[in-house]
């Protein structure tokens, strides 16, 4: 048996090639255990990167398979990063302060200038370097410097981020930190009878490209921290991509085939419907049909699934 959502029509300029940036599935439920290495494990913590206060500027995302947190600084309305600090601890006392209790970021364990400036980036921690509680959970300060450009490039603003939680100090610095508990990867021992949440992306085959393997700067690194692919170029005519979740670092011996994403592309309309494989379900969509290699946010590549142009909850 399959589970099929509605089809999705996409009206396109026409073209010589389609680009799919496709698929987040956001998340693939399952009554079944969920891949052996997924990408992210449960539910990842997301919230709001607040600039000046009260400037929504991006949000920060914190989630962790077996060996590593991840901590991503996404930006949006036009916000770039210029630099990021990141400081993870067991308890609010263990995150550097000063006497009155404000946040010393120049102490945080991690910190990155962005010359130039980004639209996003990941801090990869292993686990066995945090100060974790017993119960998995722990606290997070994440401090970004945001400048915003006009289209010569010259810096036209410039403000102060924090991600959203709560206040270090009752009065004076608005500085915040917030908590993430860390997320069990199994079930230990693959029970059927367990539920939960994955990513996934189709799969294009020879179509594929590894969002790892981008490296559009030329310079000799990958561009992005993700995994997931961006499929293309298609001319006319009827595909099916497999849907893999989990499948850390591309790799497809680590994840799990839940499906089929149908794309019919006539050479100006895309018609694009999702087939799961019982007993997987969909609880969000994240779409990118285009003539480029990957969706963009304010001019810059991007492969965050939250800044695909079609969403569907």
């Amino acid at each position: 048996m399959r589970i099929k959502n509605p089809n999705i029509r996409m009206t396109l300029l026409p073209m010589l090639a389609l680009i799919l940036a496709v698929i987040a599935l956001l998340a693939v439920n399952s009554s079944m255990a969920r891949a052996e290495a997924p990408a992210t494990c449960g539910t990842d913590t997301v919230v709001t990167l607040f600039a000046g206060q009260t400037i929504d500027a991006g949000i920060v995302t914190v989630g962790n398979d077996e060996d590593f947190l991840y901590v991503t600084f996404s930006t949006a309305n036009g916000w770039l990063l210029s630099q990021t600090h990141l400081h993870v601890a067991d308890s609010l006392a263990d995150i550097p302060q000063t006497r009155k209790g404000n946040p010393k970021i120049g102490n945080f364990d991690h910190q990155t200038d962005h010359d130039p400036a980004v639209t996003e980036f990941t801090y990869t921690i292993v686990k066995a370097g945090l100060d974790i509680n017993p119960d998995g959970s722990m606290v997070i300060a994440a401090h970004a410097v945001v400048v915003m450009l006009d289209a010569a490039g010259n810096e036209i603003a410039n403000e102060t981020g924090w991600a959203d939680g709560d206040p270090f100090v009752s009065r004076g610095s608005w500085a915040t930190y917030f908590g993430h508990t860390w997320q069990e990867c199994s079930d230990d021992g693959g029970d059927t009878g367990s539920s939960g949440t994955e990513t996934a992306f189709a799969y294009g085959d020879n179509y594929a490209t590894c969002f790892l393997d981008i490296d559009e700067d030329n310079d000799g690194n990958g561009d992005f921290n993700r995994w997931g692919w961006t499929n293309g170029a298609l001319g006319a005519g009827v595909y099916a991509f497999e849907i893999y979740a989990g499948a850390g670092q591309c790799d497809l011996s680590k994840g799990t085939f839940v499906g089929i994403l149908n794309v019919v592309y006539d050479g100006s309309n895309a018609y694009v419907s999702f087939d799961l494989n019982a007993p997987y379900g969909l609880t969000e969509t994240h779409l990118y049909i285009g003539s480029d290699l990957l969706a963009t946010n304010n001019g810059e590549f991007t492969v965050a699934p939250g800044q695909y142009p079609t969403i569907h909850d």
